[in-house]
């Protein structure tokens, strides 16, 4: 498995994203199954959704929800009420940071579910102890 941030979904959808080509390449690995199953969560969709209403051109948003019901490969991981809190706690407990509460939601989801690498651009993932795919090579 592999979780998917917000940052991955706006590179694939916006192509006026800084990480756009590097996003649709590594795509490929994706549908090829290099990674296992694609995992993400209603809080990241909804930075996701919220970017691309602000910010992409054309129909990103239709083609993002039209994506996700079609795809075999995504599971959106519903955040319960004592995961949400986990991540808050999270979120107080690491001050030294400066990861949103969404960004606590990954990781504790990610540990929740034994996934070690992310398909994203957020540093964050590395701060936290995981893997960042693709590489910044490329």
């Amino acid at each position: 498995m592999i979780f998917v941030d917000s940052g991955a979904w706006i590179a694939l959808l916006d192509q006026r994203d800084q990480f756009h080509d590097r996003s649709v390449r590594f795509q490929g690995e994706l549908r090829r199954g290099a990674h296992g199953r694609l995992v993400t969560t209603d809080y990241v969709l909804d930075e996701a959704v919220t970017y691309l209403r602000l910010h992409a051109t054309g129909d990103a948003v239709r083609e993002f929800r039209r994506i996700l019901e079609e795809s075999e490969s995504v599971q959106v991981v519903w955040t319960p009420p004592d995961r949400f809190w986990e991540a808050w706690n999270r979120l107080q407990e690491r001050n030294d940071k400066r990861w949103s509460l969404t960004d606590c939601l990954s990781f504790v989801t990610m540990e929740a579910l034994g996934i070690r690498s992310a398909f994203g651009f957020d540093s964050d993932f590395r701060q936290a102890g995981f893997d960042l795919l693709p590489t910044t090579a490329g």
